[in-house]
């Protein structure tokens, strides 16, 4: 018997395994519809990964269909960079996102120390760390527990009892 592997199916298996959401970057723009549909009957959100040279003009097309967020890379490098951050850059483009839609900004890429996170964390909604923690588990993965703590640390709002201490 042949596994039958469509969208439908993807979307389907997403939504039993529990996911909320379901980001596919570099999705084809013939396929973002049936994507969209296919997710959203199945109750998945489709958040879109929106590259900061989009022009104006495509930015409706872009995000059109995005549902749960929009993702701002916060490095227009490959994913796992680990060098400086353009932080203005940044916060302008999340201010473009946020003018040209109501779902919240999301961003990642880039971000590979807990400093960079609490510098971004301020200019967007979520901050999504990926490489740092996959490389520490691949080194060193008893320090893994150790990297997640210090980066949620680092994106926890600071009291004021915290900042007397």
């Amino acid at each position: 018997m042949r596994a039958v592997h469509n969208v439908e199916h993807l979307a389907r298996l997403f939504a039993d395994a529990g996911a909320a959401g379901v980001m596919v970057v570099d999705l084809p723009s013939h396929m973002a519809a049936r994507w969209h549909d296919a997710a959203s009957n199945v109750g998945l959100r489709t958040p879109r990964l929106v590259p900061r040279h989009t022009p104006d003009t495509a930015l409706p097309n872009v995000i059109a269909g995005a549902s749960g967020w929009l993702y701002a890379p916060a490095s227009t490098a490959p994913t796992g960079y680990q060098g400086p951050l353009d932080i203005q850059a940044l916060a302008d483009f999340t201010q473009h996102l946020r003018a040209a839609s109501p779902l919240p900004v999301v961003s990642g890429v880039g971000i590979s120390t807990p400093a960079l996170a609490a510098r971004v964390a301020p200019l967007v909604g979520a901050v999504v760390i990926g490489t740092p923690v996959v490389r520490t588990l691949v080194t060193d993965p008893g320090q893994a527990p150790v990297l997640a703590a210090s980066f949620a640390k680092a994106l926890r709002p600071t009291t004021l009892t915290e900042t007397r201490a």
